[in-house]
């Protein structure tokens, strides 16, 4: 296929950018959340830059979510991965799990979109899945190797 044909349409990319942001500022929340019940301060210092990590890929998407005067983006996630990802979220109450698990579906979702954008329609989401996955693949592995040790 050519790279100036697209495989995906604006309203399922509108989707799915409303779903990134919206599983993206979940993950900034949930880690936020156990700053304070966490020890030593090493972990709490790795869940709060974690956290700002997610923040800042909200805005991000923000940036390229396309806007659609005549269909409006659903703040609900709409991408099956991200909902999976969204229910062991809400289920788990240890930052492994978010490492392990979530992060694990939420790199495959953004890779497998990696794989759909094309340069010259989704150039500025090419760009967003790049940082992204390289912030997510790094954080995963520091989350792990400090959360993990304690298991």
């Amino acid at each position: 296929m050519s790279s100036t044909r697209t495989q995906v349409g604006i309203v399922e990319w509108v989707q799915r950018c409303a779903s990134a942001r919206t599983i993206e500022l979940q993950l900034a929340a949930k880690l936020g959340s156990w700053i304070p019940r966490v020890q030593p301060a090493a972990a709490k210092l790795l869940l709060a830059r974690h956290a700002r990590h997610h923040a800042g890929h909200v805005e991000l998407w923000d940036a390229v979510v396309p806007l659609l005067h005549d269909h409006a983006a659903d703040p609900r996630i709409t991408v099956p991965t991200l909902s999976e990802a969204q229910a062991v979220l809400v289920a788990t109450d240890q930052p492994v799990d978010v490492y392990d698990e979530v992060d694990a579906l939420v790199v495959a979702t953004y890779r497998a979109w990696s794989e759909e954008a094309t340069p010259v329609a989704e150039r500025p989401v090419m760009r967003v899945l790049d940082l992204v996955l390289r912030d997510l693949d790094f954080d995963a592995q520091e989350g792990h190797d400090l959360f993990s040790a304690g298991r």
